[in-house]
């Protein structure tokens, strides 16, 4: 069994990174306490704890500085993940709108003005497209999956189904 490396992804790359600083900082780690402890409190009148608790001290904006690269670094790679998310959530909502006719595009478009539920009689009241029309075009768009038809008194709520309403509803 052959293990291939892609080094042309960046996860990859930066995967290595990491995991050869954590064997740096596994292996470096207790030689560097070690050599940090003292055995006695003082040498030659210096206090051997003091002087740790300075080298303890110099070492905070290392930490500090680890910290906000490996921020950076998530930060990198969690925006690129969000941006091409996104591009594909346009694309599904594109390819979604092309099946749809000029009068179901206007109904879906009023559905998502209003954050994806509306009162049929507020559709029915979309210049060109009467009660009847109205009625007839949610029916179709129920049929196909698109949207739900909730009754409310004497009138329909028109909501977007959950799974198009999460790629539609921004």
């Amino acid at each position: 069994m052959e293990l291939k490396i892609d080094f042309s992804n960046k996860k990859t790359i930066v995967g290595l990174i990491g995991l050869v600083c954590i064997i740096a900082l596994i292996s470096y780690l207790p030689g560097i306490l070690n050599k940090t402890n003292p055995d006695v409190c003082t040498v030659d009148g210096v206090c051997l704890h003091e002087q740790r608790l300075e080298l303890l001290n110099q070492l905070v904006p290392v930490f500090i500085l680890s910290g906000v690269v490996i921020g950076a670094v998530v930060f990198f790679f969690m925006t690129t993940k969000l941006e091409n998310k996104k591009k594909e959530l346009q694309e599904v909502t594109q390819a979604l709108m092309q099946f749809l006719n000029k009068d179901e595009k206007k109904i879906v478009e009023k559905i998502l003005e209003n954050n994806g539920k509306t009162f049929q009689s507020e559709i029915s009241r979309i210049e060109g497209i009467g009660k009847l029309k109205s009625h007839r075009i949610l029916l179709r768009l129920s049929d196909r999956g698109v949207i739900e038809i909730e009754k409310h008194g004497k009138t329909n709520i028109i909501k977007l189904k959950k799974n198009i309403k999460e790629v539609l509803v921004k």
